[in-house]
């Protein structure tokens, strides 16, 4: 049976995985260990000599099993106990040059919290690798710990936040110039509709009944488009991946087509709080201040207790549509190439903030909106010069 390790992609040095971690002397007086503890955020220290090597190691447990008679004693403030004698003196270190591979091969066995860092001599270097690091740097080997995706012109996009897989940037720019498009041709049709009525300023009155009916409107006309088929496709490629199902076909049919984590939700609880403002602003300035309070208590409540079963809801019967199977190869495409770029990632640290905004593709679909916009607009400025 071969080696697991025979398999792993080219890992990280040890500077990768490990963290900055100060050492406490053997002679530090026990009660201060919990500020240690503390301040260092780690249970665990590594415990060094007046020559800085290495000696033992002293945690939480180390010093709670000796705090229970210690504590009582009426005159334990005479007593006060050493670093040195509570410290685990049999410690699991490793060198700079350790065998990566090896170290990852054993955490099974990594009973410490704490394996710290030496030079040849037991000098402590000040950094140790932590069990947790370890064990969040082998996971993302099984699969991506969270997933967001686009429907795209283009087809289905899927990030980790780290990676890009399926439409790519191109795609993300073109979902924003088509939901400028959608947007523009909501305003449009507006306009035209308030022309025809010959209303010429809005009475506050009617801003509640607009916005919705602008609401509708674009989720019509978003419904006609095939981003809802994609997008139900990035969904069901997702939840299987989530699931841990296998990428075929019939799997990825089989899941659902909406999910808890869709931009839907959040714009239904941008579009309440909204609502809500804008109703109150339109018809209860003139009541009394108690009225509007209670009013305000309740429609918020409501807003934030209900905003994702309504944004669920709106991905069921507007954003979302049962996707034909072109559709759910995409996904499937865009779900292997995430999949493969975590798994062949042997860098432990997290994206920059900058990258992840990337990734998540905020930046292009703004790009795509204003630019439509911007043309769209100029065009219809021109159009109603010439008539």
């Amino acid at each position: 049976m071969s080696d697991y390790r025979e398999n792993l992609p080219e890992l990280p040095s040890i500077d990768e995985i490990s963290i900055e971690l100060p050492a406490v002397s053997e002679y530090c007086p026990a009660s201060r260990l919990p500020d240690l503890f503390k301040a260092f955020d780690s249970d665990t220290l590594p415990v060094i000599d007046i020559r800085g090597k290495l000696v033992g190691i002293i945690s939480e447990y180390d010093l709670a099993t000796i705090l229970p008679e210690w504590s009582f004693d009426r005159e334990s403030y005479l007593h006060e106990q050493e670093v040195s004698s509570l410290m685990t003196k049999e410690v699991w270190a490793e060198t700079k040059n350790t065998n990566i591979s090896e170290l990852l091969s054993k955490v099974n066995k990594m009973h410490t919290r704490v394996v710290p860092i030496v030079e040849k001599d037991r000098t402590y270097t000040g950094a140790a690798i932590t069990r947790s690091s370890i064990v969040n740097y082998l996971t993302q080997f099984v699969k991506p710990r969270s997933l967001g995706g686009l429907a795209t012109p283009l087809g289905v996009y899927i990030t980790d936040g780290k990676h890009q897989a399926g439409a790519g940037n191109l795609g993300l720019f073109l979902t924003g110039l088509s939901l400028g498009a959608i947007i523009f041709a909501v305003q449009l049709v507006s306009y035209m509709i308030l022309g025809a009525a010959d209303v010429q300023s809005i009475d506050s009155q009617y801003l509640p009944l607009i916005l919705i009916g602008q609401i509708l409107l674009f989720l019509f006309l978003l419904r006609l488009t095939p981003l809802v088929k994609i997008h139900a496709a990035e969904h069901k490629t997702i939840n299987a991946i989530e699931k841990g199902m296998p990428l075929s076909v019939e799997t990825v049919k089989a899941q659902p087509k909406e999910h808890l984590r869709c931009g839907t939700n959040l714009m239904a609880l941008i579009l309440g709080i909204q609502l809500i403002i804008i109703i109150y602003a339109s018809y209860l300035t003139s009541i009394s201040p108690l009225l509007q309070f209670i009013y305000l208590i309740i429609g918020f409540s409501f807003v934030f207790s209900y905003w994702r079963r309504g944004g669920m809801l709106i991905q069921k019967y507007f954003t979302t549509v049962k996707p034909p199977e072109k559709y759910i190869l995409s996904g499937i495409k865009a779900g292997e190439e995430i999949l493969r770029k975590n798994k062949e990632d042997t860098n432990p640290n997290e994206p920059s903030l900058l990258t992840k905004i990337w990734n998540i593709g905020i930046i292009q679909i703004i790009t795509g909106f204003i630019i439509v916009n911007n043309i769209l607009g100029l065009i219809q400025e021109f159009l109603f010069k010439a008539i």
